[in-house]
């Protein structure tokens, strides 16, 4: 239970907020919101691609420590090889990794636990090149020592990442239990209560939904935004899309798709009908 009681101090460890704004400045101007750091974001595959990203380095030098251990001078090459592969792979990851940090905006606690989790994991690279340039020199030992040290740093940032996605929700889904009703056309509210061009939230069927009034025809999608939970109806509609208020997500009214990152789920979208003076709702299929 010791590591839960690190990771506590670390989400208050209000000394690390400066920092983390220094660099949260830093990964802003270096990747600015677009389609590279959409891309980073994984808007192309529907979720995060930090996390299919890191399986790579892990697996190589996961590789090269079991050829350390079992293959002996046969395996040298082939862990360099390795350990080399894995060092070249830490740059997208990482990449993807601080795009997704950068966008937690005031939410502190998982900043400053995603601040440590880099640092760690940046040092684990640097043990793992050092590794490597000792295998380069032909000094193998060193090179499997360097490695194995390497393989406890992989443990601690692992942790650390495993405790974002976890126990703070970084990256998941916040609609992923989200129910596809109603199903039928079904009463939400009167046509007079959405403003003119503006937002409305309602509850349907058990969801809530918003309510979108672009130039006199009307739009209907989950009310809670995939990438953090923020109240869609607090949000703005701009162009074709409603904008998030937090991170400015940007979402198709049409069909709830992602325009613009961070989010990578899309919103549950609703058909809308006028019925009379009633507006009327059910889930897109």
């Amino acid at each position: 239970m010791w590591w839960s009681t690190v990771t506590g101090r670390l989400e208050e460890a209000e000394r690390l907020d400066p920092a983390a704004e220094r660099v949260g400045r830093l990964v802003t101007r270096l990747l600015p919101p677009g389609p590279v750091k959409d891309a980073l974001h994984g808007r192309w595959l529907g979720h995060q691609l930090h996390p299919l990203l890191v399986a790579l380095p892990i697996g190589m030098w996961s590789g090269a420590t079991l050829l350390d251990l079992t293959a002996g001078r046969d395996g040298h090459r082939a862990a360099q090889r390795l350990v080399g592969a894995g060092v070249l792979l830490v740059a997208p990851t990482a990449a993807a990794g601080w795009a997704d940090w950068s966008e937690l905006g005031a939410f502190q606690r998982p900043k400053r636990v995603g601040l440590v989790h880099a640092a760690a994991n940046n040092l684990t690279a640097i043990v793992y090149a050092a590794s490597w340039l000792a295998r380069r020199r032909g000094d193998h030992a060193r090179g499997r020592t360097l490695a194995l040290l390497g393989a406890t740093g992989l443990g601690v940032g692992g942790y650390l990442g495993g405790h974002l996605a976890y126990s703070q929700g970084v990256g998941v889904d916040r609609n992923a239990d989200e129910q596809k009703e109603p199903r039928e056309w079904t009463d939400a509210a009167t046509a007079a209560d959405v403003p003119a061009d503006g937002l409305l939230r309602i509850e349907v069927a058990g969801q809530q939904v918003v309510l979108a009034d672009l130039s006199g025809q009307l739009h209907a999608m989950g009310a809670t935004c995939s990438h953090y939970g923020a109240p869609l109806d607090q949000g703005s509609v701009e162009g074709e899309c409603l904008v998030c208020p937090w991170h400015g997500s940007r979402f198709r009214l049409s069909d709830g798709s992602v325009a613009r990152g961070p989010a990578t789920a899309p919103q549950l979208s609703y058909d809308v009908r006028i019925h009379g003076d009633r507006v009327q709702l059910r889930v897109r299929a």
